[in-house]
């Protein structure tokens, strides 16, 4: 089967690297929380913002750009209909996914914060209608989340944006180092990606310069500006 997975990808075909996700993310309770989608097993997480695309003049733009503009801050509850206040000047973000360039950042900024960064695994969600995923519905093994069915990938951290070509926004769903120090989310519906690690790996993702991510706890509600 040749399917177009980045370089240095594979498929699995034993779920067993994703087990421990699979348990941390059981609790209904914490569905609409950052624990719903990051295990709440780290010291620190942070939600990394998506850029806005406004298709009228083709600009690209960020949060903090818009949180400037409107002379508003940027914190854990922010939500990006408050943020743009009903204006369409900004545009939306990509629904579902995140921008190749912030997860080129995040794949960079995190491999420092681990000790496996040649050796990680990548959950792409088995309903994206797909060449890729359409191509492997019979296929039995599946990381089985609460309201969320994966195929499971391993590879190099550093292939995590182009997981699979070519979308700029694609992204994996759920990724992480083998040794599990951090782990980088993303929810298939809506603008929502979170990120959980150590104290100085989100401390490295804050500071970036080319990333707009804020400080949440895992109790923090998410964001539901998307329809």
């Amino acid at each position: 089967m040749n399917l177009a997975w980045a370089p240095g990808m594979r498929l699995l075909s034993d779920a067993g690297p994703a087990a421990w996700v699979e348990e941390a993310l059981a609790p209904s309770s914490t569905r609409f929380t950052v624990a719903g989608m990051v295990p709440p097993v780290f010291a620190a997480y942070a939600r990394v913002l998506p850029p806005t695309y406004a298709p009228e003049n083709d600009g690209r733009h960020r949060w903090s750009e818009i949180a400037t503009a409107r002379g508003v801050p940027l914190t854990a509850d922010t939500r990006f209909d408050d943020l743009v206040a009903g204006s369409n000047r900004w545009g939306r973000p990509s629904d579902g996914g995140l921008d190749a360039r912030e997860t080129a950042v995040l794949a960079k900024t995190l491999s420092a914060f681990t000790t496996t960064p040649d050796q990680a695994f990548f959950c792409l969600w088995d309903g994206l209608g797909l060449d890729e995923t359409q191509a492997l519905w019979d296929r039995p093994t599946r990381v089985r989340a609460p309201h969320r069915d994966y195929h499971l990938l391993a590879g190099p951290v550093a292939a995590a944006p182009v997981l699979p070509e070519p979308l700029d926004f694609r992204c994996a769903n759920l990724w992480w180092p083998a040794d599990r120090a951090w782990l980088v989310a993303t929810e298939i519906d809506g603008y929502l990606t979170y990120v959980g690690g150590s104290e100085a790996a989100i401390t490295a993702l804050i500071e970036h310069p080319d990333l707009d991510a804020v400080r949440v706890l895992a109790s923090t509600r998410l964001d539901p500006s998307y329809g």
